[in-house]
């Protein structure tokens, strides 16, 4: 677990996270249980993310990271603005997102233009994030950020903002065939048929069962609430497996179409060992 040494700037989004420097010298983006959102937008992030670590989806590391009294009080900056009021941020542990960049003041953009998703090393990773996004009814949008991890790398997509999944705070899976795709088609123009999704289609279908509760160990119930409702969370995450296939292709029948090359209807048959990332 970390903890919180340093308030560096507050983030834009709607749960008004803050980019704090922890203890072992990296700077986390931090959601707080107070965000404006729902306390469970954190119970969200944690379990979502482990989950796409483990389908090798490019998620930025996360922990639980303790934010401690004296540096919130120490921090004007360190508040939420909610219904008009200015709060203070909670003490105490909140979710954290490693910052995909070592040097905080490094550009990271929301948006690049067309000619600039084309440099993109893992754009086909969007695939992938949409079998997860459906899996796990992501309400949102799919959010993300582009960035060069190091200086002379290439430009990489990373998925970040997993709170709306589960339907944020209602912990339910109301599945409509538009929520989860991001907000460009450009980004599926390699996807040709089933087969484009193979890999993450196998790994979440055969995912075992104890994977996907472990990714609910070490959740703080002060997140979240109930125990029984966050089992019945995970275990409604593990019927949803064979529902995958079903959900994307309503993506596919949707009026706004994302996959246009898409020719090949023959169902996708490559196993596990085909690996999921690049």
């Amino acid at each position: 677990m970390l903890r919180a040494v340093e308030h560096i700037r507050p983030m834009k989004g709607g749960a008004q996270s803050h980019l704090l420097r922890a203890d072992d010298g990296h700077y986390y983006v931090v959601k707080f249980q107070n965000n404006p959102q729902h306390r469970r937008v954190l119970a969200n992030e944690y379990i979502a993310a482990r989950l796409a670590q483990w389908l090798a989806l490019p998620v930025p590391p996360c922990d639980l990271i303790e934010v401690p009294a004296s540096l919130i009080a120490g921090s004007p900056e360190l508040v939420l603005r909610v219904a008009g009021e200015v709060l203070r941020c909670s003490a105490g542990l909140q979710f954290a997102s490693r910052l995909p960049c070592a040097d905080p003041h490094a550009p990271i953009f929301d948006y690049l233009p067309d000619a600039g998703l084309d440099l993109v090393a893992n754009l086909r990773d969007f695939a992938g994030m949409l079998c997860f996004d459906k899996w796990t009814c992501n309400c949102n949008g799919r959010q993300v950020i582009f960035c060069r991890p190091h200086p002379r790398r290439p430009m990489r997509v990373f998925m970040i903002d997993q709170g709306f999944c589960f339907n944020a705070g209602d912990w339910n899976f109301p599945d409509s065939p538009l929520r989860g795709v991001y907000s460009r088609n450009q980004v599926y123009q390699a996807v040709r048929g089933w087969d484009s999704f193979a890999p993450w289609l196998a790994r979440i279908e055969q995912c075992p069962e104890e994977v996907i509760y472990s990714c609910g160990e070490h959740v703080p119930p002060e997140w979240y609430g109930s125990w029984d409702d966050l089992e019945r969370l995970l275990r409604q995450l593990a019927q949803r497996r064979e529902r995958l296939r079903d959900l994307l292709a309503a993506v596919r029948a949707s009026v706004r179409n994302p996959f246009p090359q898409w020719r090949d209807d023959v169902p996708a048959t490559v196993s596990l060992a085909a690996g999921a990332g690049d």
